[in-house]
């Protein structure tokens, strides 16, 4: 038999072992379920965190890979332009 103190009323009371037992699950159990839900919760937490900077770092590598082909664009652009230039004085300089 175990003694049992009632931490509302501070009685004292005895109960069998397998009360006993059946206690110590109850408070194990809700214990349990609710470091369970903690842990998830922080999981999730992690999860959510984790897929946010996965976004934003492909975000990033989309824009600079944007930046990098508006620069090989522009660069192309330029010389096409040098090109068509140097045609045109070339064909207004050229011996008819």
């Amino acid at each position: 038999m175990k003694e049992i103190i009632c931490p509302n009323c501070g009685k004292a009371f005895t109960i069998d072992e397998a009360g006993y037992a059946d206690i110590l699950k109850q408070v194990r159990d809700t214990d349990f379920e609710k470091q369970l839900h903690e842990r998830l919760e922080l999981a999730d937490q992690e999860k959510q965190r984790a897929i946010e900077l996965a976004e934003t770092k492909a975000a990033g590598e989309l824009q600079k890979a944007a930046a990098a082909k508006d620069s090989e664009i522009q660069a192309l652009k330029a010389k096409l332009d040098a090109g068509e230039s140097a045609n045109k004085v070339a064909v207004e300089w050229s011996p008819a």
